[in-house]
């Protein structure tokens, strides 16, 4: 479904549980949602499709039609919120998705308590890593930083960094950029809502599994040189499909790793599910990841986790139930990260692998949700908090 549509379905299913639910979506999501209605009718959810013509997929790479297609539907849902809210009765505005900072909602104006978020979107690669980005990668991070910043100035923006009640974000780089000052507003990542299905009894195989898009800002090239440093016996499997497969598998030859390193390219869910179920390890070399929803799907498999601490990511793993299972790289230059990762490998590798519950306590999160509901609700502050400043936006 993708990082927005996942995200946006692991927090309505968190929110319904402890409160009944009025959704407002564009047209991308709306005859799976419809269909999804149909099925469940005693779900608590009420879905209402807010149409907008040219409005693109979630996943449209053109940063700038999203952002004007998306302004103009924003327009669109808040005069529907306007009529739902004087006919019936709210309590909160909740602004779910899309979950970045540097967008406007329509979740602002509305005379009641604001939840927004989790939000994210200043995460940036580490700056010792960024010699492992290809020229491209380099060029788009630098063009996105640039494109979210301008974004960033839009008035209806601004006014919800000081509007909302409540906001949650997804990262302290987030956090720190928004500049907000409030008691209220806390570190949740969406990805600790992650709805995953349940794993079949998986064979153990004698691999670390790295899942994800094969491209450059997930790094997939970090994790198959680590392997150079690895002992004989170590074994990866690169999991999915990108532009950075066939350099991959490029590298995997010229670096002799055929025997260690193998590829699957695209396959299905549940065979990814599998893979992470057996797997003496999974591994995350996410370069400047918001949330990960491979991350959490990996640590409610119950396998142990290696991941690169930037972003996100760090806030996931603090949340888990067993941290003897979580091994965190911390970044620095490409040859000294790589031997970290090779060292964490290996460890797995010699690890005796056991039957794992999930590091992940859906249940403990979407409680902790409700609580941060609740005082929005009661802190009589409808939209607005008289006590909360938006400082100028900090620097990477």
């Amino acid at each position: 479904k993708g990082s927005e549509s996942g995200a946006g379905w692991g927090l309505l299913e968190a929110v319904r549980q402890f409160a009944d639910v009025t959704v407002l979506h564009a047209t991308p999501d709306a005859a799976e949602l419809t269909r999804y209605q149909q099925e469940n009718p005693d779900s608590g959810i009420v879905f209402v499709h807010v149409p907008c013509a040219g409005f693109p997929d979630p996943l449209h790479p053109n940063k700038a039609l999203r952002f004007v297609a998306y302004s103009r539907w924003v327009s669109r849902a808040g005069t529907v919120a306007r009529d739902l809210i004087s006919s019936g009765h709210f309590d909160v505005i909740h602004h779910a998705t899309w979950s970045v900072y540097w967008l406007p909602s329509a979740a602002r104006g509305l005379n009641l308590p604001v939840v927004w978020g989790p939000v994210g979107g200043a995460v940036v690669t580490p700056k010792a890593l960024r010699e492992t980005l290809s020229r491209k990668g380099l060029v788009a991070e630098r063009l996105d930083q640039l494109s979210v910043r301008l974004a960033a100035l839009h008035p209806r923006t601004r006014a919800l960094w000081k509007q909302a009640t409540v906001a949650l974000f997804q990262n302290p780089s987030t956090q720190r950029r928004v500049g907000r000052v409030n008691d209220l507003d806390a570190l949740v990542n969406h990805a600790e809502f992650t709805v995953a299905p349940q794993t079949p009894n998986a064979p153990p195989h004698n691999e670390v599994v790295w899942v994800g898009a094969v491209e450059s800002r997930k790094a997939p090239l970090l994790a198959v040189k680590a392997m150079r440093h690895t002992g004989p016996d170590a074994r990866l499997v690169v999991v999915g499909d990108g532009p950075q497969l066939e350099s991959v598998r490029a590298t995997i030859q010229e670096y002799g790793l055929e025997g260690k390193v193998r590829t699957t390219g695209r396959i299905a869910r549940d065979e990814v599910q599998k893979l992470m179920a057996g797997a003496k390890a999974t591994l995350y070399t996410g370069l400047r990841e918001e949330g990960g929803l491979a991350l959490a799907e990996g640590m409610l498999s119950g396998a142990p986790v290696i991941v690169i601490g930037n972003g996100g990511p760090l806030v996931l793993v603090d949340a888990a139930t067993d941290q003897s299972r979580i091994h965190v790289i911390e970044p620095a230059d490409a040859d000294t990260t790589e031997r970290s990762i090779a060292a964490a490998i290996d460890v797995a590798m010699s690890t005796a692998t056991q039957a794992l519950v999930p590091m992940l306590d859906v249940a403990a999160a979407t409680e902790r949700l409700h609580q941060l509901f609740l005082a929005a609700k009661s802190s009589g502050m409808p939209g607005n908090s008289p006590d909360t400043e938006t400082q100028t936006p900090e620097g990477e």
